[in-house]
């Protein structure tokens, strides 16, 4: 009766066992492009030469908190929102403001600000250390290297 009884329940234990489906929790997620320092390397296909002139080299972070972007375009400091689907890789950038100093060459800027504006995707490189912004199936509007600061 008791080997009867044990074997029973090791019968039951295996068919539980063998029932139940193993799942790894380990899923492959795409690498975030939020709260990074994305500096500007390319826009409109030209790649960006900064004048001895810039105050700063252009760059954009893509803060967590309220979704909030804000960076530079090599003289003004540029500030607003952004909306993401990380799924579909859709960004959207909206109130957009920067501040208005006056500098003696404004293209790099004023691209990128076009370039915040039109853009309505994004793509990630394989190894995450590049981030271009788009529009539709069109060209990149911009490109930016990671940067990580020590």
């Amino acid at each position: 009766m008791k080997t009867f009884f044990q074997i029973t329940v090791v019968i039951v234990l295996v068919s539980i066992m063998g029932s139940c489906k193993t799942t790894s929790n380990v899923t492959s997620q795409p690498e975030s492009i939020t709260e990074k320092y994305w500096k500007l390397i390319e826009v409109n296909g030209n790649p960006v030469v900064w004048a001895e002139s810039a105050t700063r080299e252009a760059f954009i972070i893509l803060k967590d908190k309220d979704n909030l972007v804000n960076g530079n375009g090599g003289c003004n400091t540029l500030s607003g929102t952004y909306e993401i689907d990380r799924t579909a890789n859709r960004i959207k950038f909206t109130q957009m403001v920067s501040t208005m100093m006056a500098c003696l060459n404004m293209d790099v800027e004023n691209d990128l600000k076009r370039a915040l504006e039109m853009a309505d995707n994004y793509s990630l490189s394989a190894d995450g250390k590049y981030l271009s912004l788009n529009r539709a199936r069109m060209a990149p509007l911009a490109r930016f290297e990671v940067v990580y600061l020590k």
